[in-house]
């Protein structure tokens, strides 16, 4: 299969990278497409990153000293708290030495606040995810609540039900479909 644009990117990026850098990041990356095996690979801000729905998720980077995880929010990296004890952070990286790993738990921490982070819409499209990345459910929120058609999706990323809210309020047409794609009810509410 060929590499899509943003997988060639990170590929590009990675190439350039000393050795030392590029082993680091080979393995954070290939970390993350395990925990986000449904995310879009490219780059974001020039660096690699993981993407749902439009939003980065994850980056990283290599630098002359040390490597950077960027979980492309300032407010994770505060959210993470005392499980970030012990490397250096700032606002928006997790900066760990060339060579080392950072542990699976704490990427998998970092990505699901980020995550979380991006379900939280007061008003607009709203995304909901299963914890790889998939999309749960989406639709659109307005003043806090749901308010228009939404989608609900299992696990394998069938569509599984249908509806629509008025303000918080299901109305309309919900359907509900089988994994094979049949229509197994439907209800006006």
């Amino acid at each position: 299969m060929a590499a899509t644009d943003g997988t060639a990117q990170v590929e590009t990026y990675l190439a350039a990278q000393p050795p030392e850098q590029r082993a680091t990041l080979e393995q954070l990356r290939a970390t993350l497409r395990t925990i986000l095996p449904h995310a879009e690979e490219g780059l974001r801000y020039g660096m690699p990153a993981l993407s749902l729905a439009g939003k980065g998720v994850a980056g990283y980077g290599g630098f002359k000293d040390h490597c950077s995880y960027f979980p492309m929010s300032g407010s994770v990296v505060e959210a993470a708290g005392d499980a970030l004890d012990g490397y250096a952070v700032s606002k928006g990286a997790v900066n760990f030495p060339v060579g080392a790993r950072l542990p699976t738990g704490l990427l998998r921490k970092l990505v699901k606040l980020r995550m979380t982070e991006i379900s939280d819409v007061h008003t607009g499209t709203r995304t909901d995810f299963f914890p790889d990345g998939r999309t749960k459910a989406e639709g659109r929120v307005k003043d806090g609540e749901l308010h228009g058609a939404w989608r609900w999706y299992r696990k394998d990323g069938s569509l599984m039900r249908t509806g629509r809210f008025d303000r918080g309020t299901e109305s309309g047409t919900w359907e509900t479909w089988d994994a094979d794609g049949n229509l197994v009810r439907s209800v006006r509410r």
